[in-house]
């Protein structure tokens, strides 16, 4: 076993490659590339722990002035059966503001998906684009309060590629990193990932812009 300083690289080393928005390693990839490039082995469920370890939520940003919200959901399955994931993505600041799985489409999940993003964004959006998807239009105005001409002028609707793109583009980033996956086998499992995933997707934004 590597002494203390050698481990914490190799775990910060891990965490990277894991993490690496351009990449996309698995945890087999990463177990691979210590072994050759430390000499050492470590199991997937070591791994797994090191970024569970890593992790943390998706903090509550200082108070700024209101920002562009953009909001997608991409579909995916757990056990074979299909689900849903949404997204609420700050143009601005280039933060996941929030996320939330679901099986189906429903009022209740863009409900809570805006509830989250609101109480981690801490101030109402300047502008909020979407697809067309019903539910995100009596989800918008039911959690931002916003009196109908307000909302008309606040909620823009684009179901091609246009405006929505920015998160179109993140979307297509997610499914690459779990390509590898035929299937998630549970729902700890989905939510551990993508925890992992927009936790340090946001941390590699924040160093970017700073």
């Amino acid at each position: 076993m590597p002494n203390r300083r050698c481990f914490s690289h190799i775990v910060s080393f891990a965490v990277e490659l894991y993490t690496d928005l351009r990449k996309g390693i698995s945890l087999e990839g990463v177990a691979e590339l210590l072994k050759k490039v430390f000499n050492v082995s470590f199991t997937y469920e070591t791994i797994r722990k090191w970024l569970r370890f890593d992790k943390k939520n998706i903090s509550r940003r200082k108070i700024i002035e209101a920002t562009h919200w953009h909001a997608d959901e991409t579909y995916f399955k757990i056990k074979g059966i299909g689900h849903w994931l949404w997204v609420v993505f700050c143009e601005d600041t280039k933060q996941i503001l929030a996320w939330h799985i679901s099986k189906k489409r429903l009022h209740k999940d863009a409900v809570q998906l805006f509830k989250q993003a609101l109480y981690n964004a801490r101030t109402k959006p300047s502008k909020i684009t979407t697809d067309g998807l019903y539910q995100y239009q009596s989800a918008i105005k039911k959690v931002m309060g916003w009196k109908w001409n307000i909302y008309q002028e606040k909620h823009v609707i684009d179901s091609g590629i246009g405006k929505n793109a920015i998160i179109e583009r993140l979307n297509r980033e997610i499914k690459r990193r779990f390509k590898w996956f035929s299937t998630f086998h549970s729902m700890e499992g989905a939510k551990t990932f993508f925890g992992l995933w927009f936790y340090h997707y946001n941390q590699r934004m924040s160093s970017h812009i700073t």
